[in-house]
């Protein structure tokens, strides 16, 4: 019933998530918390729509939708790319005629996989955990990455996070079938870089096993990618081969357009040195917690591994100027969960001391993300729209999208027009 009520009216879902939220600190984490990941989702998906383009890559997405309007099968074939899951994506939008649907969806996948796994690990250890510990949570979620951001990168983080997804099902659910091939292979159709996700999912248990030395990626990594990309020919696969070629492009990029721009952003910079805090502070605390042989070991919790190597692969991307330190460190402090949960299970003064530390210095990454976030979106624009927004906006979309093969035909037919749709036919 939540779920519905949002959906109708974010607006009065996203109250009720918040009454429900306060009613519960101080009292037992409530038996069925898993159902709040959907509602969630649909209130921070209604973000996505609502928000203004200027200050991400939306406005850019925007402009390429033109692109989309022929058959579909015209456009896979000429998908240079093979990036036939965006290809998909775009055409459908495009069919939809409402360019706000994209970040529409890419919200609710992102942020319904993010909730669905910080609910469920909760739900596995309620007894350990406090609602205090929920939040703590939430506000590394948050704080770390404002969700208009991560929306609006639109590609990257949405595939990172399905790709984790299928970790998650396999490695901690168990749940090893045909829809967990899927969530891993079908991603890299929609970014080419997701295949150093896909990646590191093949490394963790590397990582499991050598540990500290898993951090030499940061110190290797530009050589490799160098290295990788002079000897393309002996490099199987064309999206491999293509990743590569991006990576190297990205590792190239430091001077001129938005790379110079990004040099001298302060914002910019600070979220580079916070970042790079956060990881340094998180992995030095899972090597701290390998040496408890008294206690839980932390290298056999499923995808800790993974998730460390996520925290590395963003280390050795501070060589790039432009954003893709930011992408890890975002899937790294989204996933907070699987490291936080398994750290909590030490019991340990020395490790809960350093934890609430950590929490503490959020305050400077929520303090410079308000500041992005002020600066450069219409927040009186978008709590208007927020306010008065309607799932039923959504369900205009997806019948144009499905059923209408050209909505312009249909004049009538506008994201409020059904019923003059209806009467005028």
């Amino acid at each position: 019933m939540l779920s519905l009520v949002t959906f109708i009216s974010p607006a009065i879902g996203l109250v009720l998530i918040l009454w429900i939220g306060f009613t519960q600190v101080g009292k037992a984490i409530p038996s069925n918390i898993k159902i709040l990941a959907m509602p969630i989702a649909l209130c921070i998906a209604q973000l996505g729509y609502v928000q203004t383009s200027s200050a991400s890559d939306l406005q850019r997405y925007y402009e390429n939708l033109q692109y989309y309007g022929g058959s579909l099968g015209s456009i896979l074939k000429n998908d240079s790319q093979a990036l036939y899951l965006r290809d998909l994506l775009m055409y459908l939008v495009h069919r939809s005629g409402d360019e706000r649907l994209l970040p529409y969806i890419v919200g609710f996948v992102i942020y319904w996989i993010v909730f669905y796994i910080l609910f469920d690990m909760v739900d596995r250890n309620r007894d350990l955990l406090k609602p205090r510990d929920v939040i703590c949570m939430i506000l590394i979620i948050f704080g770390i990455t404002f969700p208009t951001t991560a929306i609006g990168n639109i590609r990257f983080v949405t595939a990172s996070m399905i790709i984790s997804f299928a970790t998650y099902r396999d490695l901690i659910q168990k749940k090893r079938g045909l829809i967990t091939l899927l969530l891993y292979i079908v991603p890299i159709f929609l970014h080419t870089e997701a295949v150093f996700i896909l990646l590191i999912r093949v490394m963790q248990g590397v990582a499991r096993r050598i540990g500290l030395w898993s951090i030499l990626v940061v110190f290797f990594f530009p050589s490799l990618v160098y290295i990788a990309n002079n000897h393309l020919s002996l490099i199987p696969g064309s999206i491999l081969k293509s990743a590569v070629q991006r990576a190297e492009f990205y590792l190239s990029w430091n001077e001129g357009g938005f790379a110079t721009t990004l040099k001298s952003d302060p914002i910019n910079l600070v979220t580079r040195w916070y970042g790079t805090f956060f990881i340094l502070y998180v992995l030095g605390l899972i090597l701290y917690s390998v040496k408890k042989k008294d206690r839980i070991k932390i290298w056999d919790q499923p995808m800790v591994g993974y998730v460390f190597l996520v925290g590395v692969f963003g280390l050795a991307c501070l060589n790039i100027t432009t954003g893709a330190f930011w992408r890890f460190e975002t899937i790294f402090a989204v996933l907070c969960p699987i490291y936080l949960i398994p750290i909590k299970k030490l019991h340990t003064r020395a490790v809960g001391i350093p934890i609430k530390l950590l929490l503490i210095s959020i305050l400077i990454s929520i303090a410079n993300n308000v500041r992005f976030t002020y600066w450069n979106y219409r927040l009186s624009k978008m709590a208007v729209e927020y306010f008065v927004g309607s799932g039923i906006t959504i369900i205009v979309d997806f019948f144009k999208m499905i059923f209408i093969h050209n909505w312009r035909e249909y004049p009538h037919f506008d994201k409020w027009g059904m019923n003059r749709l209806l009467k005028a036919r």
